[in-house]
């Protein structure tokens, strides 16, 4: 990164509700992926991936939440 950039408790809070609605998308989107899969596999080899993406940006965007909101506390 090129440098540091100062946000104010107000802009801190808006990115770490950005993350939590991305993350809650993504984790929805992938159960939704899963559960399409699964119907229109009908007996066929699933999609090993199905919904697999989603689920661990998710959790990126989850554990990166957490992450800002312990140094925001400290």
């Amino acid at each position: 990164m090129a440098g540091s950039v100062e946000l104010s408790r107000e802009e801190w809070a808006l990115v770490l509700e950005a993350l939590e609605e991305a993350a809650f998308y993504r984790d929805s989107r992938s159960r939704v992926v899963r559960s399409a899969a699964r119907r229109s596999d009908r007996g066929l080899a699933r999609k090993a991936d199905a919904g697999g993406t989603d689920r661990r940006k998710a959790r990126m965007f989850e554990a990166l939440a957490l992450k800002l909101k312990r140094e925001l506390i400290s």
